[in-house]
């Protein structure tokens, strides 16, 4: 295995660890890749033997098979993990329910907002109807009644013709 390349991922996981600290002891210690094929770097395992120190961890596939207590240990720290990650689920679910909740109130209020607002705009609509309709049978009305003041506003306001000397007697 430590003649075959590998990438940063396929070394992380045959020591233990995540990706990323691959590439930090990468930067750290300036190792360059054996062959890069695209974007890809690849290196030999047996560039990380340092970093395998630092781990503190034999090599993949290397090392003595774990003892009953480990595997008893490894369970328990499972459980645990499930356990803290079950509770994690219920605190989501229970706030994802509060929202909900909260969401549907508010959904309610601006519906019934709504239906008030709907109320208003069709006796609006009613009352200005209703004031066209007055306005139409009043025009006719009020046109006669206008022609009527306009006829005496401008007889008032009519000038009386000038007589000229030679049409007195007329």
């Amino acid at each position: 295995m430590s003649e075959e390349l590998l990438t940063k991922s396929k070394i992380a996981d045959a020591l233990g660890t995540n990706p990323m600290r691959v590439s930090r002891f990468i930067e750290r210690q300036k190792i360059n890749a054996v062959k890069k094929e695209g974007k890809r770097e690849l290196f030999k395992l047996t560039q990380f033997n340092a970093l395998k120190d630092e781990l503190g961890e034999p090599e993949a596939g290397v090392g003595k098979p774990k003892e009953a207590s480990s595997k008893d240990e490894l369970i328990l720290t499972l459980k645990k993990q499930l356990l803290t990650q079950k509770e994690q689920y219920e605190q989501v679910i229970t706030s994802k329910d509060e929202t909900i909740s909260s969401l549907q109130k508010s959904y309610d209020d601006m519906k019934s907002q709504l239906s008030v607002k709907d109320n208003q705009i069709s006796t609006l609509t009613q009352l200005a109807d209703q004031a066209q309709k007055l306005n139409l049978v009043d025009k006719p009305r009020l046109i006669h009644e206008n022609k009527e003041d306009v006829s005496e506003v401008n007889k008032e306001t009519e000038k009386p013709k000038k007589k000229h000397w030679w049409q007195f007697n007329k």
